[in-house]
């Protein structure tokens, strides 16, 4: 009887940080609602050919540009998941991702292709994530993307050559 006190005190807060990261998500969601949805069509829809890819790759996040921990939460774009990158003979970059909406960044929407040490979702160090620096609507983004295999995150970063 004396420890089931402190362990309901424990439960109750648990559930009241959960209820906190819930309620900040939300939150996050409407001041971010104004963004426009990003476009989804594949690439031979937009008349490009595949270029690159697929590559197999984990989909970090995107983040506001320049601010790693600032993650955007509208349209499934915070959401970690599996993924398949292409790049169009266009320069347009196609991301399949597992279980959500596929996202497509038109060529004239990159702004620069990076690499960095990683962002909200994934931290590695070094320059293990690949960052894809574009524009939706009037807001600059990075999309950082952990590609399955070095020798794919070297080729993609050298798409930056061709922009």
């Amino acid at each position: 009887m004396d420890q089931l006190v402190p362990v309901l005190a424990l439960a109750v807060l648990f559930l009241v940080i959960l209820s906190l990261m819930a309620w900040g998500w939300r939150r996050r969601g409407r001041s971010q609602q104004d963004l426009p949805a990003p476009a989804t069509a594949p690439l031979q829809e937009l008349g490009e050919d595949t270029e690159v890819g697929p590559l197999a790759a984990v989909y970090v996040s995107t983040v506001l540009a320049g601010r790693p921990l600032e993650r955007v939460v509208a349209h499934t774009l915070g959401q970690r998941a599996a993924a398949r990158v292409s790049v169009g003979t266009g320069g347009t970059w196609h991301i399949v991702r597992e279980g959500i909406p596929a996202l497509t960044v038109p060529a004239a929407s990159v702004a620069e292709v990076t690499a960095g040490p990683g962002m909200a979702g994934k931290f590695i160090g070094g320059d293990g994530v690949l960052i894809l620096r574009w524009r939706l609507g009037d807001q600059l983004l990075d999309t950082g993307l952990r590609l399955a295999r070095r020798e794919d995150h070297d080729l993609l970063l050298s798409r930056k050559e061709h922009s």
